[in-house]
């Protein structure tokens, strides 16, 4: 990669050589990405450079194309606004007489952008209606002007109405940005698109997005290792959805290793905020309980300090703690002494949380099965329309068929349970983790009709791919029913085997599975018993 001083250099000369106004518009083209990411004294002074070309040069189009690159070198600072709005008055000067549509979108796109910054709503909201008008009939031509403009559709239809189309516009934005080496507007596009394609539990585009920039050694080389902080948070994303924990954790650490130093500085605080929420996720699921209880304590404490405090949104803090209280529950209900009457103000906050927030699957999922909810609030969420949500409202319909069982040998109440889970929704976004959670319950079920036979039937495809079950509870779980399955199918060395998964469940904390396992052993152990007298 070549230094910026270099390119410095080699533009200036570039610059030096130029004589014709279609020289400075293609100057500009090449300098306009350098200069969305490159905030420099020496990019100020290579901007400057080519004011001082002959006057006949630099038109009123050269002069707005200048003035803008000059204003996002400041933008990003609130303390260069007197110079900005200096830099604005001018730019208003130039374009008052002039129907060139090209130049007053840009206008409109750095006003709005200026306004929202110093928090001028109603400002802005104007602005944005005429950059929309000019949008929205195809006023604009040129595609620097256009996908910026856009973007500042995109971003106001995301902020103040949560609307997921807005991720169409942003996916154009995205390929222009991209194609033309706007690093820094590329990751922070992909950051929008990561929150909406998560509530969607889209990895699939997430991971594809990420790794097209990583794969691009050119564009990827030209990232700040902040900007990579970031595309590694979003690949540790998009295989956190998928539950694929082990890349998931990598990917966040090598975040976190970079934003830790220069989070406070940086424009993606919140990011690594988020970062930490996640990863105790990550942690969590792997069996790490310890770990993910001190990661609970940092988040807590960040969220306490005066800078998060003053300057996370509401919306993201909620998220933060939404996330967090699942982490919780998780960790807490594992433990031998877990009491759901202990958890009530714990577990009100995450049924509330649930309705409009991201849950993550596995630990929504352990939250619906083990928090004793009431079957008025599993019924509300029942109602809901929410991509999270509806992920797991077979679990809820399980659940709420075992509240309503007064007989637990009731085989109808059992049957319908099997049904509920055999026939539930499934898209291309259900994966592997899904499959085996539904497959364990319907087991369980299987279980207490006494049709044993069919347990590994339906488990035996898992006995090659229990590498894949990276959630350490889950796969416990697993190795001990296909045990169970087995020994039922007449395998003698199931019992035996199913210790080995309860010595795992000491040995990593999970209580509760060892108890549930161990009442299975019991069960077996007086029908053997019973059988033989």
């Amino acid at each position: 990669m070549k230094k910026h001083s270099e390119v410095f250099t080699k533009y200036r000369k570039i610059i030096a050589r130029a004589s014709t106004k279609e020289d400075i518009i293609e100057i500009l083209n090449f300098i306009r990405p350098i200069a969305s990411y490159t905030k420099s004294i020496p990019m100020q002074n290579m901007i400057k450079s080519i004011y001082d070309k002959d006057k006949y040069l630099i038109d009123n189009e050269i002069n707005c194309f200048l003035l803008d690159l000059e204003i996002r070198q400041l933008y990003h600072s609130l303390e260069n606004m007197s110079k900005i709005e200096v830099l604005i008055q001018k730019m208003q000067y130039l374009i008052e007489n002039s129907k060139n549509n090209n130049l007053q979108a840009l206008f409109y796109q750095i006003v709005w952008y200026i306004e929202k910054l110093k928090g001028n709503k109603k400002k802005s909201s104007i602005v944005l209606n005429k950059i929309k008008y000019l949008v929205e009939n195809d006023k604009i031509d040129d595609l620097y002007s256009l996908n910026y403009c856009k973007y500042s559709l995109a971003y106001e239809l995301w902020i103040e109405k949560h609307d997921v189309k807005c991720s169409v516009i942003f996916e154009e934005c995205l390929e222009y940005f991209y194609k033309n080496g706007f690093v820094r507007s590329v990751i922070q596009i992909l950051c929008i698109l990561n929150i909406i394609y998560q509530r969607e539990h889209n990895s699939k585009k997430i991971l594809e997005r990420s790794k097209r920039i990583i794969m691009n050694q050119d564009f990827f080389n030209d990232l700040t290792n902040e900007l990579k902080a970031i595309l590694y948070y979003s690949i540790g994303l998009g295989h956190m959805i998928d539950l694929n924990l082990n890349f998931a954790e990598s990917f966040f650490k090598d975040a976190y290793n970079i934003l830790k130093p220069i989070h406070k500085k940086s424009i993606y605080f919140s990011n690594f905020i988020n970062l930490h929420s996640f990863l105790c996720t990550v942690i969590s699921l792997q069996g790490k309980l310890e770990q993910s209880l001190q990661l609970i304590e940092d988040v807590e404490n960040l969220l306490n300090q005066e800078f998060f405090e003053k300057n996370l949104d509401l919306n993201t803090k909620k998220q933060i703690l939404h996330t967090l209280n699942l982490n919780k529950f998780y960790v807490y209900s594992r433990r031998r002494n877990f009491d759901t009457e202990e958890m009530q103000n714990l577990i009100k906050e995450i049924y509330f949380g649930c309705k409009n927030l991201y849950s993550d699957f596995m630990l929504v999922s352990e939250f619906i099965l083990n928090s004793n909810l009431e079957c008025i609030k599993m019924e509300e969420l029942m109602r809901l329309d929410n991509f999270s949500i509806n992920r797991v409202k077979h679990i809820i319909q399980y659940t709420l068929q075992k509240s309503n069982i007064k007989e637990e040998l009731n085989d109808c109440k059992h049957l319908q349970r099997v049904e509920i889970l055999k026939n539930r929704d499934r898209t291309k976004k259900t994966n592997f983790i899904e499959n085996v959670f539904a497959d364990l319950l319907i087991a369980q079920q299987l279980f207490s009709l006494k049709r044993y036979e069919e347990i590994y039937s339906l488990l035996r495809k898992y006995e090659t791919q229990l590498h894949r079950i990276e959630v350490l509870e889950l796969r416990i779980f697993m190795e001990a029913f296909i045990q169970v399955g087995k020994f039922k199918s007449g395998d003698p060395l199931g019992p035996a085997l199913q210790y080995m998964a309860i010595k795992k469940c000491r040995q990593y904390g999970f209580s509760g599975l060892e108890k549930k396992l161990l009442d299975y052993l019991d069960m077996q152990y007086k029908e053997i018993q019973s059988f033989n007298i």
